[in-house]
């Protein structure tokens, strides 16, 4: 009886494995990655932040990529630009990436990294790739050692567009011992402005906020309604038909330093109190990545410095 149990158990579980499928490869893995924010910048408590961005070629043929920061709080239509080419199977870490060596930008920003054009792959989506980050302190005041959160990529199939809420969960912003700063990074060549509904635990919706997001651009403030354990639901008030957002928030401890990255993921699921009473619109297709718009280069490297990725910055190649 005991092992008859134990079969109807596996069996059960194993029934559910097979319901549940492989997630969809483009949650995955983009031709088109947006970095919702980086720093190289003083914080509170004499920190210095940085981020090092690291991009994979999971392919076996070199893969052209462009890389763009996008200051914060600017209209962005030139750009600086760094140009490099990733080998098969192989991780390029670009370290302090608004740092001198690379982007020489003081202060914070957000980072497009996608496929150039020109590739062995057709259509350009199927040149995917992968873009994360980690944006840290090296050593924190008082502190033995360094601390930071992981940002990883968020691929244009991820933005918040006007069919889309962005959901982020389990925020604190006490007042006390946690502080939550939310932010948008924008993939569209115009102004936006993303509403922000403060849901607390309840699902009541106890404050509205507003961001204006520059063209290409990134904004980050502290959120300004204390929440605790509640959600935040970002979707567009204004801006072009064709409008693509990335908004999330980060919570940080207020007697450590240390933060928790949460990105808003997007979903057709689900309705904000503000927004089920606002008009309907006639919403544009999100563009394909073959015609995505990207600011203009301006400045910046090129290519990688010396003209080349130092063999210390590459891993796995083949």
């Amino acid at each position: 009886m005991y092992n008859s149990r134990v079969r109807w158990a596996l069996t059960g579980l194993m029934v559910g494995v097979v319901f549940l499928g492989p997630p969809e490869a483009a949650a995955q893995l983009s031709a088109d990655w947006m970095i919702t924010a980086a720093a190289h910048n003083p914080g509170v408590g004499e920190t210095f932040w940085m981020t090092d961005l690291s991009l994979h070629n999971p392919h076996e043929f070199d893969l052209p990529i462009v890389v763009q920061a996008l200051p914060s709080d600017t209209v962005n239509f030139e750009v600086a630009t760094f140009d490099l080419t990733l080998g098969p199977w192989e991780t390029v870490n670009l370290w302090d990436v608004l740092g001198p060596e690379v982007f020489a930008l003081n202060g914070t920003a957000a980072m497009l990294a996608y496929a150039d054009y020109g590739l062995p792959c057709d259509p350009i989506e199927t040149c995917d790739f992968l873009a994360t980050s980690r944006t840290y302190t090296p050593e924190a005041a008082g502190s033995a050692g360094e601390y930071g959160q992981t940002v990883p990529g968020a691929g244009l199939e991820r933005a918040v567009d006007w069919w889309t809420f962005g959901y982020a969960a389990g925020i604190l912003n006490d007042g006390e011992f946690f502080r939550c700063n939310v932010g948008v990074a924008s993939w569209t060549p115009e102004w936006t402005t993303v509403r922000l509904d403060v849901q607390d635990a309840a699902g009541e919706v106890v404050a509205s906020e507003l961001l204006d997001v520059p063209p290409f651009g990134h904004t980050q403030r502290r959120l300004l309604t204390e929440i605790t354990g509640g959600s935040l639901v970002f979707y567009l008030e204004e801006g072009p038909d064709e409008a693509l957002v990335f908004p999330y928030a980060s919570v940080i401890n207020q007697d450590t330093g240390d933060a928790s990255y949460v990105y808003a993921e997007a979903s057709t699921v689900g309705v904000s109190v503000t927004k089920r009473s606002r008009p309907e619109r006639h919403r544009a297709k999100v563009p394909a990545a073959s015609s995505r718009p990207f600011p203009d280069a301006m400045g910046g490297h090129r290519s990688p410095p010396g003209g080349t990725v130092g063999e210390a910055d590459r891993v796995g190649s083949r």
